[in-house]
């Protein structure tokens, strides 16, 4: 499903190259900001060019947030589970996790209060940061209400942290109603939207951004080690939001990964029908959930051997891990490489399961 951009490489190496070819500019090339700006805008967030800096992905423009307001000891609002990279990137800046829990509607607000009241009432030093994915939310594809991301921004105020709001799967939506995003939400200066295209385009492009005050974003690109970024494939992705390719693209996209998803899901059920799952609205992934007592990280080791890749829930935990989670992505392979990815996983599962004999004892003697 990657896009044909030849034609728009042609003129980044054409008219434009004199630009494409050069060092960009710090905050990213003026058109794509205000292609951006118009992109956003169909969800609701009204962000003026000052409001936008180009980054080299949503990843970056994370790690450029947390350069500016977080110093080592600092404490970082985040969902249990969360975003396996994002972990990273947070305890690379040796922050300590405020790690909050979830239901069907998002980020429990209410379990925040209460550790942020706590944290109050012993003069202990507030969180600096809240970071979050209220779309098809990575890894367990939960879409955050609405009136949670209200409290969400509430408490933003009110404790006086920023929210980093990532949502790069916003646009891959199966069924549901859109919600709107926090920063659309946002009039006093405390959400930080984090955007890309590598999961609505491809990857290697590497062009992201940050949404947010211009004084913030500024900043925040006084960080930046790659100075002006990709120019080259800031001008590509200027001409595909411009002709709107970007629109249709992400219309194709949408559909075939409807299919992966349904296919999976479908998988699961047939192959590995002692696991549950959520079926999110969007998004690349499944949060699988093992009976209690699997070993996640087992499964995946012995998969490995078995020819087919998952991660462990292990890695999206911030502190304490239950073991028995699987992260599934679907948006790479096939179908027919979807059911076999899954009934190879499924044979990992059952293989480091005690048999049960006719007698009712297990291969290892217990009942």
């Amino acid at each position: 499903m990657l896009p044909d951009v030849v034609r728009e490489a042609a003129d980044a190496v054409g008219p434009f190259r004199e630009e494409a070819m050069q060092y960009g500019p710090l905050m990213g090339l003026d058109d794509l900001r205000v292609e951006i700006c118009r992109f956003v805008a169909e969800d609701g967030i009204v962000a003026r060019p000052e409001n936008v800096l180009v980054t080299y992905g949503a990843k970056s423009a994370f790690d450029l947030a947390c350069r500016v307001f977080v110093e080592p000891g600092d404490r970082i609002i985040l969902t249990r589970p969360s975003y396996m990279t994002a972990i990273h990137i947070m305890r690379m800046h040796g922050v300590q996790f405020i790690d909050i829990g979830q239901d069907e509607n998002g980020l429990s607000t209410d379990e925040l209060e209460v550790k942020l009241r706590r944290l109050e009432a012993n003069a202990e030093p507030m969180p600096k940061l809240l970071f979050d994915v209220p779309d098809f939310h990575n890894p367990t594809g939960v879409t955050t209400s609405l009136p949670r991301r209200r409290e969400v921004l509430e408490l933003a105020q009110r404790y006086n942290f920023l929210i980093c709001e990532d949502d790069p799967y916003r646009r891959i939506r199966f069924s549901g109603k859109a919600v709107a995003p926090i920063k659309a939400l946002d009039s006093s200066g405390h959400v930080i939207s984090l955007g890309t295209v590598s999961k609505t385009l491809a990857p290697g492009l590497r062009v992201g951004w940050a949404i947010g005050d211009a004084g913030v974003v500024r900043r925040m690109a006084m960080q930046k080690a790659d100075g002006g970024s990709n120019t080259f494939a800031q001008r590509i992705v200027v001409q595909l939001m411009r002709s709107g390719r970007i629109s249709h693209h992400i219309a194709e996209l949408t559909e075939r990964m409807r299919c992966h998803r349904d296919t999976m899901i479908a998988a699961l059920a047939e192959f590995l029908p002692e696991a549950s799952v959520r079926t999110p609205n969007g998004g690349y992934f499944l949060w699988v959930r093992l009976p209690k007592g699997a070993n996640a990280d087992q499964v995946v080791e012995l998969g490995i051997r078995n020819g087919v890749e998952a991660s462990s829930g292990r890695l999206s935990f911030p502190s304490e891990d239950p073991g028995n989670f699987l992260r599934l992505a679907y948006s790479f392979a096939e179908e027919d490489q979807i059911r076999d990815g899954v009934r190879r996983l499924a044979a990992a599962f059952k293989s480091l399961r005690p048999v049960e004999s006719s007698t009712g004892i297990s291969s290892k003697g217990k009942r």
